[in-house]
């Protein structure tokens, strides 16, 4: 496990950050911050609300254990005056050298410190360290708002899949 000091001014106050990075060990410190995600997820889902409500985190937790030819990387930022886990990148990289930024969150309060940006460029270091073919990121439908942020790091729409919904 590494673990890399950062120091933001943000504001009036100083905030200290430390990013943990390590591998699947560090799933189960995920939990707290990918349940905010599903629950962003399904909030603003016009349509799959419903599908994202019976996601469990342990499903999630077993692709990345079960999967044996599955690299996987996590990193997780703390905001050490709490000692509190603020968010998180997983990125993956299967047997065939894709590259994919499989979940990624920052606690809304925190994002004008950049930490989405030290989040999404150790990922990518590390997908470029591993000499990945390709490098994907998937978006879910209702939070296309990310898609601008993604673009800042040369990623865009290759295609749209469309599922039918039952009324």
């Amino acid at each position: 496990m590494i673990i890399k000091y950062y120091e933001f001014r943000g504001g009036l106050s100083m905030n200290n950050f430390e990013i943990v990075s390590g591998s699947v060990e560090l799933l189960d410190l995920v939990q707290p911050l990918w349940e905010k995600l599903k629950k962003h997820h399904e909030m603003n889902s016009s349509y799959f609300s419903d599908r994202i409500n019976g996601l469990t985190f342990q499903v999630r937790k077993n692709k990345f254990i079960k999967d044996k030819t599955l690299k996987v990387k996590i990193d997780l930022i703390k905001e050490s005056k709490n000692e509190l886990y603020i968010g998180y990148c997983i990125s993956t990289i299967n047997e065939d050298l894709a590259g994919e930024i499989d979940s990624l969150y920052l606690d809304k309060e925190y994002r004008k410190y950049g930490l989405g940006d030290k989040l999404m460029n150790s990922a990518l270091e590390w997908l470029d360290s591993n000499q990945v073919k390709t490098k994907i990121i998937g978006v879910a439908e209702g939070n296309e708002n990310v898609l601008e942020f993604y673009k800042k790091y040369g990623f865009y729409k290759r295609s749209v899949i469309l599922q039918q919904v039952k009324k």
